[in-house]
């Protein structure tokens, strides 16, 4: 850690046992100090179960087993430094946007307290969890309306909080409470030509939609179902930071994309030389959210660069066109999404799930 304050870093390469600092605190350090810098896990058999909850949760963006080949490990660490440099000159752009803001909106104390307890599987309840939301009432209202939407398929009605959490499910529960506290209006007057309201609905339709698309994935009761409801759901978190944090820039990016009738990604390269993608990957990181969502927010829209999480990356990238294509809110946009050629090879939809797919989302938008 003294060589990287001193030293300008590209990449580290981390085994798990190192001497004075375990290698797991070490990168989750130059993650936390160094979010730029790539970070390579080194791993053997005995280290399995650890390192793989770290890797799940962004400690590092390689992992390679021991003993490693030297050739394997050269090529590992020339492709990262190769996608680190084509990202230097977009990091440029959105270094510049962040520093110009004075700070990063904080992680809601709501997430923060439901996280600690469920973090803890063995040692919290349901009634601590719903004790803390409940001190929110438009979040429990908020949580019992998704528990009876058609989303989750209650027969009988759910009428408190507990039994809502136990419907959801951790991860969406964590998500909820994240999109409650980010989409709540901002405290001044609107932006002309952005609506709070209509994001919000195209937001929660592309949740509702990666859902159902990995639902049609085959993967119904997979953990990936959820995840992808709540990468969906805050996919376009930048647009938001922007909003709040960037305001005067927003405005002109809201009105130049309506000017050129053009995207609101086409808009910010202009006038921040970055990406609501690049913004809101960032604050993620900032929040220490996990990486499935760090990777759908920062890859959306170009789902093919990205080998991580890629079944949630493609449902969100694939959600977010077809949102936007069945009329379902507003994202800021003033043209027709294109979907990535390969995620749209890769998923094969008919014209038939389609046009069932819309049916069934405008029945379950809450």
């Amino acid at each position: 850690m003294r060589i990287l304050k001193k030293e300008s870093m590209d990449l580290v390469v981390s085994d798990v046992r190192m001497p004075g600092m375990n290698g797991i605190v070490f990168l989750n350090e130059v993650k936390k100090n160094y979010p730029r810098i790539v970070r390579i896990f080194l791993s053997g058999y005995a280290d399995h179960k650890a390192v793989t909850k770290a890797f799940a949760d962004g400690c590092a963006q390689q992992l390679l087993p021991k003993p490693w080949d030297d050739n394997e490990l050269r090529q590992v660490i020339k492709g990262a430094l190769r996608q680190a440099m084509k990202q230097q000159e977009k990091f440029q752009g959105l270094q510049q946007a962040i520093n110009s803001i004075t700070a990063l909106p904080p992680m809601p104390q709501t997430y923060i307290k439901v996280k600690e307890y469920l973090a803890d599987p063995d040692g919290f309840s349901v009634d601590q969890v719903a004790k803390v939301i409940d001190q929110d009432i438009s979040l429990s209202a908020e949580m019992i309306r998704w528990a009876n939407s058609a989303l989750f398929g209650q027969r009988q009605g759910v009428e408190s909080v507990q039994r809502a959490l136990v419907v959801l499910g951790s991860d969406i529960v964590e998500g909820l409470i994240l999109a409650h506290s980010v989409f709540k209006p901002a405290d001044d007057k609107a932006v002309p030509g952005f609506s709070r309201r209509e994001f919000h609905t195209h937001s929660m339709a592309c949740g509702i939609t990666a859902k159902k698309l990995m639902e049609l994935r085959g993967m119904r009761e997979s953990e990936f179902v959820d995840r992808a409801f709540t990468a969906g759901l805050l996919h376009d978190i930048g647009k938001l930071v922007e909003e709040v944090c960037l305001t005067a820039a927003f405005e002109e990016i809201v009105g130049l994309a309506c000017d050129q009738q053009g995207t609101m990604e086409q808009a910010e390269q202009e006038k921040l030389g970055t990406t609501h993608e690049e913004i809101g990957s960032y604050l993620a990181e900032w929040w220490s959210m996990p990486s499935f969502i760090v990777n759908a927010i920062r890859w959306h829209h170009t789902p093919s660069l990205c080998n991580t999480d890629r079944e949630i990356i493609d449902s969100v990238h694939m959600a977010d066109v077809l949102v936007q294509r069945f009329a379902l809110g507003q994202s800021g946009n003033h043209c027709p999404p294109v979907m990535d050629p390969a995620c749209q090879a890769r998923w094969a939809l008919t014209l038939e799930q389609l046009a069932s797919l819309r049916e069934e989302v405008v029945k379950t938008l809450p």
